[in-house]
């Protein structure tokens, strides 16, 4: 009886996924529109909290982008951080080319806050925003400006986010997590939106989303919603390529897996009015990533105790099988996709334990990679 209620519970867990599965692997992605001969002026903002160390090779990597130098006005912006990040922004873009104008916060204000406050005094009709410790591939900041404007109904677009190629264990359970994700998000977006963005490359219209929410959930999650609750449509553009440092060590990409995680649900609860409106996105994408963020996490432990237990009950020796083959899994084949699926339920359920706690103040992670 066990065995079975395991069961049951484990499939309606992973049900939302196996849709998804089934939608992303019916039908290839479209190509990228081609871009425009004349590219429009944007204005970059980059936020940062102590990230001294990376800000150089950031630098270098933006000058290095297919976008014209002299249309992009950037505005770096220190969360009032407790190293150099603000004098070494100074000194690294001095020499770049880029118009630029690098403010520091009177306090600690966080990622959503400081966008709106450098939104203020952006120039430029196109937004975009970015990490100081991301890296773009040469075109990706092209491209995802290219979606934006390949139809007047695109609101906000966001680029795919990559793990730097690392040889550890972490790098390995998150580049197989985002082989998936990435086609997840690209399947809504063919058919009408997603707010599941990477905050590491978003761009949208200014004059259609003029704020970010500070009050609850993730940016990048709050530009995409402010964009559907307008009647546009936000879209994930999985040729425009960043890759980010995951921490080596998972007690350090704990810490930023369940930040991350809660406040993409903050996001999701915060905006439960849209179910309400007549469009694919709120009548079915919505409701599915619902039950994946709030209630599949549970589920699916719940699922494999039950199954496990019951196991247990009937033959210790198949149980133990199980646990010993698992374990070495574990070990051995570490692009392994159940267990990049199972730390990501792990990483949702303890994100909706910490929703109570405050996390709108965000920390470096790139102390940390050596």
């Amino acid at each position: 009886m066990l065995v079975y209620s395991g069961i049951i519970l484990f499939f309606i867990a992973i049900f939302p996924y196996i849709v998804y599965f089934i939608g992303i692997f019916s039908r290839k992605p479209a190509p990228p529109p081609d871009p425009p001969e004349d590219l429009p002026p944007i204005t970059m903002i980059i936020s940062a909290y102590n990230e001294e160390k990376v800000i150089p090779d950031r630098v270098r990597n933006l000058m290095g982008s297919s976008y014209p130098k002299g249309k992009v006005e950037l505005i770096f912006i220190d969360d009032f951080s407790s190293d150099r990040t603000f004098q070494v922004a100074q000194e690294a873009l001095e020499g770049s080319g880029f118009r630029f104008q690098v403010l520091r916060n009177p306090e600690r204000l966080g990622t959503n806050r400081s966008y709106n406050r450098a939104i203020q005094v952006a120039a430029n009709p196109i937004i975009v925003t970015t990490d100081a410790d991301v890296f773009f591939e040469p075109d990706a900041l092209t491209r995802v400006v290219t979606r934006l404007l390949s139809r007047d109904n695109i609101v906000a677009v966001c680029g795919d986010l990559r793990p730097i190629p690392r040889e550890t264990g972490t790098t390995a359970y998150e580049s197989m997590y985002r082989r998936f994700f990435g086609r997840m998000c690209d399947w809504e977006s063919r058919i009408d939106s997603t707010y599941t963005f990477n905050g590491a490359l978003v761009a949208f219209r200014k004059d259609r989303v003029n704020r970010i929410d500070e009050k609850k959930g993730s940016d990048d999650a709050n530009t995409a919603f402010e964009a559907i609750r307008r009647g546009y449509r936000a879209v994930y553009e999985i040729s425009a390529v960043v890759y980010e440092y995951i921490p080596p060590d998972f007690p350090t990409q704990y810490r930023q897996k369940i930040r991350r995680a809660k406040r993409l649900i903050e996001a999701t609860l915060a905006n439960l009015d849209l179910l309400g409106h007549r469009r694919p996105f709120s009548r079915f994408f919505y409701p599915m990533r619902i039950l994946m963020y709030v209630v599949s996490p549970a589920l699916f432990f719940a699922g494999l105790i039950l199954t496990a237990l019951g196991v247990l009950l009937l033959s210790p020796v198949l149980f133990l099988a199980i646990a010993m083959a698992f374990a070495l899994g574990l070990l051995v084949w570490r692009r392994n996709l159940f267990v990049a699926f199972t730390l990501n339920q792990f990483y949702l359920l303890a994100g909706l334990f910490n929703l109570p706690r405050e996390t709108r103040i965000w920390e470096s992670t790139t102390q940390d990679v050596t």
